[in-house]
Formats: C-alpha cells, sequence, structure tokens
C-alpha cells in the first residue's frame, strides 16, 4: 500500500469571476495519470492511474513521431475516503513515455449491482505489438478486480484487444485503446477510442463481445498539407442520459479543431444520432439529476494549439444555454458526480506524479430559484372510490403541459384536522409542480386509555386507494388532471398523526395505531416529508425505534414551539432513519400548526413568534422542494435542501444527510 507520494491538499482554486466562481478542492495530488472516477458501493471515491510506464520492452507512440512508449508495472487504483487516500490496487500495466508522460493503462474503474469491481486496460496502439513486442496479456482487457485490501489481484476476464486485431470493425487502422467503462443492467459497455467502436459483454461473459455501433469519420483539412483527410471520431465517454438512451463524447482525432467534438445519443437501431455539438476535445460527460448535462473538454483550444487548459461546461436540460462552470483545469481526464451535487475531477491526467482529484463545489445554481415554479393552482373536490373519502384535489396551471408530468403527492392529515385546513399548504406544494390530493379519512381507533376515538384519522391503505383513484382519474377525459400526472410517482405529505401513517407506509408495516386493513407499499411511493411527526413506540412511550425506510428519501419538517410533537421528538425520529438521503428541516418559531390556514390555540397552548402566513408558507416551500428533489431528480432543489437553503432562508436551519460519503 505506497500513500507515501499521496497528499491531500488544502489547495483552492478561483476561476477568473470571483463572484460566482466555483469552490476547487484538491482532494488528492501526486497521482500517477489519474483517469476515470467512480463512487464504490462503500461510499469511497475510487480513480484509476494509468502509471508511468517503465524500463521495459517498447513500442511505438501512435501520436508522436518518432517517440515510444516503454512499459512498467506502475498503473494504480487509489481510494479516497474519509479524509484518506490510499493506492489499494498496484502493479496494473503501464506503457509511457520515458518521462513518464502520455501513459496508457487502467483508464476506469466500474462496480456492478453486487458490489463487484471491474477495469479496463487500454494500450494505445496495433494489438498485435502487444503479443509480440509487449508481451504483458493484461493491456485490452476487460478485467474484474478481486479486492481492495491486503494482497488485491485481478482476473482478465475479456480479451478486446484481439477482437479488433480479428474484426477492426471500423476499417481504419487496427487500433485499440479501451477508454471508458459502462456497467448497466449486468451487462458491461466499452468504448474503444482506438477502434472508434462501442462493444458490450452480456453477463461479463468471455464470449465474443457485441458490437453496438461504429462512430462515424468525417472529412478534414490537414493544416500542414492543405489535403483532405479523414478524420477518425475517438469515442472517449459514455453515459445513461433521462431518457434512458446512451450518450457518447468524441475527442476527435487529428488534427482535432476546436470546436470539431460532438456528443452523440445511441438511437433505438444502435445508431450515432448528433445530440449536441461545438465542443473541443471530450474526454467524459455525465448527466446530472436534473437531466442537464457536464462535458469536460480535455484542452478546450484543441490539442494542436499548445495551450493545456480544458474545462467543464454545463448544457441546460433543454440544451438551450451552456455555461462554463470552470476553465481553471489542466488536461483533465475523468468526471463524476456526487449525490449531493459535488463535482469530482480526475485533473493534470497525462503527467506523472502531478496528477490530482479535485472536488468542485458550485457556489449554488444562479438560475435556480427556491420560489414556485407554477402561479396559478386549481382544485377540485372529488370521492376516493375504494374508501368513500371526499378529497380535494390541487393541480398547477401548466403551459403547454405534456403527458405524465406531474407526480402525485398525497396528504395525510393530523388527527382531526379537516382537509379544508390544509388548502394554503397544498396549493403551495401543488405549485412546485405536483397533484396534491387531501382526503378526509374518517375511522375510529383507541386511545391510549383505551376509549374509542371517532374522526378525521389518516390511514395508510389511503396510499394505495388514493394511487389507484388518480390513475382512474387520469385516464378519464373529463377530469381537470386527464393525462397529465405521472402515476409512476408518488410522494407522502403529513401533519402529526399523518405523518406517523406515512413513516409507517415507507417502512412496509402494518401500524395498528394507522392501519385498518391489510397494507403493502405500491414501487411509485418514492419520497416523504412530514410536519410535526414523531414515530414512537406505540405512540407517545418515549421510545424511539429505528426507522427502516428502506433507501427511501425522507424529510423531517420541526417547528421550535411545537406543542404536539416537540423539537426534541422530531430530532429523536430523524437520527433513528436508517438511510440517507434524510433531512431535519427546523422552522424557528412555528408551533405544531404552522403546516395549517389557522393556528389552534386550545390543541396547540404554545404560541408561535413566527406568523402564521409566513410559517405556512416556508412548510410548503420546504415540501414542495423536497419531493422536487426526489421525484423529480431536480439538482437545483437537492443543492437547496442539502447544501443551501438552510443559510438562505432567514426562518429555517437544516440538518441533513446524503448518501454521497463526502
Amino acid at each position: 500500500m505506497d500513500i507515501a507520494s499521496i497528499a491531500i491538499a488544502e489547495q483552492t482554486y478561483t476561476g477568473s469571476d470571483e463572484s460566482h466562481a466555483p469552490q476547487i478542492e484538491v482532494l488528492a495530488n501526486g497521482l500517477d495519470g489519474p483517469r476515470g472516477l467512480t463512487f464504490g458501493p462503500d461510499g469511497a471515491l475510487y480513480v484509476t492511474e494509468a502509471g508511468r510506464g517503465g524500463p521495459g520492452a517498447s513500442i511505438p507512440s501512435p501520436s508522436i513521431p518518432d517517440a515510444v512508449l516503454s512499459y512498467g508495472a506502475t498503473g494504480a487504483i487509489t481510494r479516497i475516503q474519509d479524509g484518506v487516500v490510499e493506492r489499494v490496487v498496484t502493479g496494473l500495466p503501464s506503457l509511457a513515455l520515458p518521462n513518464g508522460s502520455d501513459a496508457a493503462g487502467i483508464n476506469d474503474i466500474e462496480f456492478d449491482a453486487y458490489g463487484n469491481a471491474y477495469g479496463i486496460v487500454g494500450f494505445a496502439g496495433n494489438p498485435a505489438l502487444r503479443d509480440s513486442i509487449v508481451q504483458v496479456p493484461d493491456f485490452s482487457q476487460l478485467i474484474a478486480i478481486e479486492n481492495f485490501d491486503g494482497d488485491a489481484s485481478w482476473t482478465r476476464l475479456v480479451d478486446l484487444g484481439a477482437y479488433e486485431q480479428a474484426n477492426n470493425p471500423d476499417g481504419q487502422d487496427v487500433n485499440t485503446n479501451l477508454f471508458d467503462l459502462l456497467i448497466e443492467d449486468n451487462t458491461a459497455y466499452v468504448l474503444d477510442a482506438g477502434g472508434n467502436d462501442l462493444l458490450s459483454l452480456k453477463a461479463f461473459s468471455n464470449a465474443e463481445p457485441t458490437l453496438e455501433t461504429l462512430f462515424p469519420t468525417r472529412a478534414a483539412i490537414n493544416p500542414s498539407t492543405g489535403e483532405e483527410i479523414v478524420q477518425q471520431s475517438v469515442p472517449t465517454s459514455i453515459t445513461v442520459g433521462p431518457d434512458g438512451a446512451f450518450y457518447v463524447g468524441e475527442l476527435t482525432a487529428f488534427p482535432f479543431k476546436e470546436g470539431n467534438a460532438r456528443v452523440y445519443r445511441i438511437g433505438e437501431e444502435g445508431e450515432p444520432e448528433v445530440y449536441a455539438e461545438g465542443f473541443t476535445n471530450i474526454i467524459d460527460l455525465k448527466f446530472d439529476q436534473s437531466g442537464g448535462l457536464y462535458v469536460l473538454e480535455y484542452d478546450a483550444d484543441a490539442i494542436l494549439n499548445g495551450g493545456e487548459a480544458g474545462a467543464l461546461i454545463y448544457v441546460s436540460p433543454d440544451g438551450s444555454t451552456r455555461n462554463t462552470i470552470t476553465d481553471e483545469l489542466i488536461n483533465p481526464t475523468g468526471l463524476t458526480l456526487g449525490s449531493n451535487g459535488d463535482i469530482y475531477i480526475s485533473n493534470k491526467g497525462f503527467v506523472p506524479g502531478q496528477g490530482e482529484v479535485l472536488r468542485i463545489r458550485p457556489e449554488g445554481d444562479l438560475s435556480f430559484s427556491p420560489d414556485p415554479l407554477y402561479e396559478q393552482v386549481e382544485h377540485y373536490s372529488t370521492t376516493i372510490a375504494a374508501d368513500g373519502d371526499p378529497a380535494d384535489v390541487y393541480y398547477p396551471v401548466v403551459p403547454d403541459a405534456t403527458a405524465d408530468q406531474l407526480p402525485i403527492a398525497l396528504m395525510l392529515q393530523g388527527g382531526l384536522v379537516d382537509k379544508a385546513d390544509y388548502s394554503n399548504y397544498a396549493e403551495q406544494v401543488a405549485s412546485y409542480g405536483f397533484v396534491v390530493v387531501v382526503p378526509n379519512n374518517e375511522r375510529t381507533i383507541t386511545g391510549p386509555d383505551g376509549q374509542e376515538i371517532t374522526g378525521l384519522l389518516a390511514d395508510q391503505q389511503q396510499v394505495n386507494d388514493v394511487l389507484n383513484q388518480i390513475r382512474v382519474e387520469d385516464t378519464n377525459s373529463n377530469s381537470p388532471i386527464f393525462e397529465i400526472v405521472d402515476t409512476e410517482k408518488l410522494g407522502l405529505l403529513g401533519h402529526s398523526l399523518g405523518g406517523y401513517a406515512g413513516l409507517a407506509a415507507i417502512q412496509n408495516i402494518n401500524d395498528p395505531a394507522v392501519s385498518s386493513d391489510d397494507y403493502t407499499r405500491p414501487p411509485e411511493l418514492m419520497a416523504g416529508v412530514f410536519y410535526g411527526t414523531n414515530f414512537q413506540s406505540s405512540m407517545n412511550s418515549g421510545i424511539f425505534p429505528s426507522v427502516d425506510n428502506q433507501d427511501i428519501p425522507v424529510g423531517l419538517i420541526a417547528g421550535t414551539l411545537d406543542g404536539v410533537s416537540d423539537f426534541g421528538e422530531v430530532a429523536s425520529t430523524y437520527v433513528k432513519l436508517q438511510d440517507p438521503p434524510k433531512a431535519l428541516i427546523i422552522v424557528d418559531g412555528a408551533n405544531h400548526y404552522g403546516i395549517t390556514n389557522e393556528d389552534n390555540i386550545v390543541r396547540d397552548p404554545n404560541r408561535p413568534t413566527l406568523d402564521q402566513a409566513t410559517a405556512n408558507s416556508a412548510i410548503g416551500r420546504w415540501s414542495g422542494l423536497f419531493l422536487r428533489s426526489h421525484l423529480l431528480g431536480d439538482q437545483g432543489a437537492f443543492d437547496y435542501i442539502y447544501n443551501t437553503g438552510g443559510d438562505l432562508d432567514p426562518n429555517v436551519s437544516v440538518v441533513s444527510q446524503n448518501s454521497s460519503g463526502f
């Protein structure tokens, strides 16, 4: 385990516009040719190092005339976790120039759904040279990495260099350089930058790879001779888009013209279609949760123009705008995103001993506003067929609405609180892009003293009943919400006892306090955010069991002056939530009825110091943003919930945990 040459630095970069410059932190330096980055199942960040070559056998450089690349077992995989940077796999093959630069070696690492690790080893040359001169078979292979602690080892799985040599699918020079790896549905997808193709391997078998697609050549002009030449694509990066399709970025080959690189979308027939163009020397790309695309440029003014400055560009989800996040990079080679919106980049990717892993924390999306998305909200009344409950349905008026646009948000009422008392709150949540359903559920329960209580009381079974009802109304041409509801996405809202019912529903348990029938959690349930709620054994027992939320994000909103479910009880429940992401959103000066249209002086004797309208607005805003973050993958909302909102909202503070491990 060689960690002596790798240090964590306190260095921070800033861009030229310091007022909007992102914070760039060096997580690790001293790396040898850092390339692909990925988070492992342990939450650690793993980065491959192509190495620095060595004194072994030499082959001609494919890019520098009269230069040679020489072999050495100097490739590695480094793990970054909890402030510790450690090389956990060493001795991987590497080819590099005599000074250790321009290395070819392990270029990427990925984990499958079971936590198994795989890597691809590049070569940058004719695979025949590997076999006849270098005689190191690990090059041009998909490999399985057995472990990262102790005696790390790997196993060759598929020889993709041999595939290029035998098939040469693009019909150009026989050349292979496996550069990017993607694992989806137990299938490995490998981009061969040398072969200009995308290959797949089902279930990681050692069978013949499948050719998924070839990337097109283009005519170009040789700047030295003025003659027309064939320019190869050199695909370097593959990712999955919000539509489930593959997207591929290209470096382009000689003459590496500025603005010549494209992002391709792989269509249903496997044909690459131009999705976006006008980039320069793309080396990696990733979509964020909102559908925006980060594009990493290896050299922003083109490789032959003498500079080394790379750039990170953000393309908005609708493709209408492009913003340069930073141009303060030096030949970056890898990109990944944390679940909290942080950006991780391999920097100085072809320089031995100087490679870095950077974490970029944008200063916030200047275009993001926590205000409602829609100005007008309508509502109508309906009856839930399964149980006869009357319900009010709130929905935003969406200009040019598209099918399946608005997820469902079910409001589970507090004990003995009428649905009409939540109208302001429901309108606020709906304005963030949801169909909010607020039923009145009347039933009888047995209280702690043994007395029966009949009244408006939430029930877990409402989750399935309301979901089924809205499915029917979404298909009814006479319904106000006809064909605008995304019935595959359901979020829960709740107040007091309703929040307790929501937490039980998320855990997929039948709690007798809030369940009148056998309950099974629907797969559409994706998140929940609740106000004035705690989860105690046997209700008000003082015992707070673990809440097995099973990876479903949960937000708890608490008023500091809540006299019914006091702040300490809500905080105790937050601590017991097992799985992140989770958030405790604290509204200063609100009491138990800050969520309703009017305060209730009889049922909560604590007098709020925050006026009712402000409290109601804050609770609705944070509820809407929480659901947007997790039901709609809105990166701006996610950043606001987990990073910035607690500092920006004068009435709110936030304690949160997301799942990035950083």
